[in-house]
């Protein structure tokens, strides 16, 4: 069996899938170095249910792109903290629990979510309006874009 060659570091491809990972590890290690309540997972499921009140770990799980399983334990921890809970007027069928942020949980989100930004902001410094505009809207173009 021939071992798989490692990508050209000047590829633009594996140029860009080593900045995304790069991105990846500084928000978790920033996370631990900052004590933070909520982990990059957290967030991530939290910006989820708040962007889409009433939703289900299905609709979690479809949105990442995991299995059901893995986000029912994810939302297990969030669940015990009580930064989620069942919203009740939303719930029911079969689907499974209608989630939403809970009093606590937006306040532990909202705290994060500055944590976050200021950091993001540092790290933009000095960057023009057009570069962080242009910025955006082509890390929205790649999220946007499915995965086959």
């Amino acid at each position: 069996m021939t071992p798989p060659t490692a990508p050209d570091p000047r590829d633009p491809i594996a140029r860009v899938q080593r900045e995304l990972l790069t991105v990846g590890r500084r928000g978790t290690a920033r996370v631990r170095r900052e004590d933070e309540a909520l982990s990059v997972v957290d967030r991530s499921l939290l910006t989820f249910i708040q962007d889409n009140p009433g939703c289900r770990a299905i609709d979690i799980a479809t949105h990442f792109q995991l299995n059901r399983s893995t986000v029912s334990r994810q939302l297990a921890g969030l669940l015990e903290h009580g930064y989620v809970a069942a919203d009740e007027e939303a719930s029911g069928g079969s689907r499974g629990i209608a989630l939403r942020l809970t009093p606590a949980g937006s306040r532990a989100f909202d705290q994060s979510t500055r944590t976050v930004l200021d950091s993001v902001a540092r790290r933009l410094e000095g960057w023009s309006e057009a570069d962080l505009e242009a910025f955006a809207r082509m890390l929205e173009r790649y999220n946007a874009a499915p995965d086959e």
